[in-house]
């Protein structure tokens, strides 16, 4: 076995074990007594390559499990206060998010910073990143719902209590890199909102900025009917998707692969540093940057070994996110699809005439789509029938929309007639793309349910 194929076989079986400890809860203990075993069995047989081979290699699932339970805290400090009406003063670690009457912020008190609180709150006074809050509430523990583990998804991102209706005083404001770009975010919004009409500008900043605050909930159902949630999710699949049309994009203007990749993965940092760098959209853009990666790499084995290494290094960082983060599963399946699946369908299209590159666009998406569905019909229960007619119809223009969407909140900065310049085109494909969506929801049977 070459060392690359036993590095792949390491990652595997260790991201197996996590899989595993994230759905069963296995005692340390046993976890310690099943590597005492598997070291005395290498010992004794020593001269079998293969016995010990197998052998370490459950030994590094066993140790996954550990990596897992690592990460689970042994006591709450506020777990005594659960069912009372207490008062915390914390850190807002979250860019808030608004909505008409509400505000929902997560807030680590400063007497037990690890374990965060999800507050909904009313809307005013408004706070941000970095501000230091009093909230006044009663505290409780998440309740999963609908056989969905909500405490469990929430307890990725360390939040483990809730405050609903709270009362929020703004103690001290807060400063910083990060509070920065969260308040450049803030009004690149604003400057899109004064630009376009609704539901244009909601579309824009959604797919843009992922905030979804001001969305219609008619064109919400219409993009989970036509099978596009994602574009304004910001999750692993929405910017693994944007990466290969950013990529696309510049394939026009430049010649040299290793020059677009360079330039996509600038452009993908510079997306992650807008959006704020949140863990959700870092994770995200790392899967992205794997695949650009993988593709520049081309050799047969090159692909699997940097995406699995990404998704390896953000299992390390947080192994929660195996299981309980939706977005970074969708990213991994998208990737892989990239990677796989397209150039397969490739192949079984050579004969199909190219047209400005459409043919590479149509195969990225059905590629993508193919290998994300299962997940999507698993995990929601519903399944989009028009949803890949409507993504290669709408995906091939999404980077331009992103690029004239950025062009007009920044040129808003300057003054507002200047954003107008920009945001015409920008309304002239964001009309197309809301056109397709809402047409394809309207049919009969678009969504179906499992």
């Amino acid at each position: 076995m070459s060392k690359s194929r036993i590095f792949l076989a390491v990652m595997l079986f260790f991201v197996g074990g996590v899989a595993l400890r994230s759905f069963f809860a296995i005692e340390e203990i046993y976890v310690l007594i099943g590597i005492g075993v598997l070291a005395c069995v290498m010992l004794a047989f020593s001269r079998d390559m293969k016995v010990v081979l197998y052998s370490a290699m459950a030994g590094v699932s066993l140790v996954g499990m550990l990596w897992f339970a690592s990460f689970e805290p042994r006591q709450f400090v506020l777990e005594k206060q659960v069912g009372t009406n207490i008062t915390i003063e914390g850190e807002v670690v979250r860019d808030p998010e608004f909505r008409n009457t509400t505000q929902r912020l997560v807030v680590a008190p400063q007497s037990a910073s690890a374990e965060k609180i999800l507050v909904v709150a009313p809307r005013y006074p408004e706070t941000a990143y970095g501000d230091t809050v009093r909230v006044t509430g009663i505290l409780k523990r998440p309740e999963n719902f609908s056989g969905f583990d909500y405490a469990g998804y929430l307890a990725k991102d360390d939040i483990y209590f809730t405050m609903n209706y709270a009362d929020v005083a703004l103690v001290r404001e807060g400063s910083g890199i990060r509070r920065s770009l969260f308040a450049f975010k803030n009004q690149l919004k604003e400057n899109i909102d004064l630009a376009m009409p609704s539901p244009h500008a909601s579309f824009v900043n959604g797919i843009l900025l992922g905030d979804t605050a001001d969305m219609p909930k008619e064109l919400d159902e219409a993009f989970v009917a036509s099978g596009v949630s994602h574009l304004t999710a910001l999750s692993g699949y929405n910017i693994t998707i944007i990466a290969v049309f950013v990529a696309f994009a510049l394939s026009f203007f430049f010649t040299s692969s290793g020059v677009i990749t360079v330039l996509s993965i600038i452009g993908i940092a510079l997306f992650v540093l807008m959006t704020g760098a949140s863990p959700s959209v870092v994770r995200a853009a790392i899967m992205g940057v794997a695949l650009l990666l993988a593709r520049h790499a081309g050799r047969q084995s090159a692909p699997l070994i940097v995406i699995v290494f990404a998704a390896f290094v953000m299992i390390v960082a947080n192994p929660r996110v195996l299981v309980f983060d939706i977005g970074f599963q969708l990213s991994f399946l998208a990737v892989l699809g990239l990677a796989y699946v397209a150039p397969y369908l490739q192949k079984k299209m050579m004969r199909v005439p190219e047209f400005l590159k459409w043919k590479e666009a149509f195969v990225a998406t059905i590629s993508a789509q193919i290998a994300v569905l299962p997940l999507l019909a698993y995990q929601f229960g519903q399944v989009s029938l028009v949803s890949p007619m409507v993504n290669v119809l709408v995906l091939p223009l999404m980077p331009f929309a992103m690029l004239f969407g950025f062009l007009t909140g920044a040129a808003g900065f300057i003054a507002p007639l200047a954003a107008k310049v920009f945001a015409y085109p920008l309304w002239c494909i964001t009309a197309y793309q809301l056109y397709v969506i809402e047409y394809f929801a309207s049919l009969p049977h678009s969504l179906i349910s499992l």
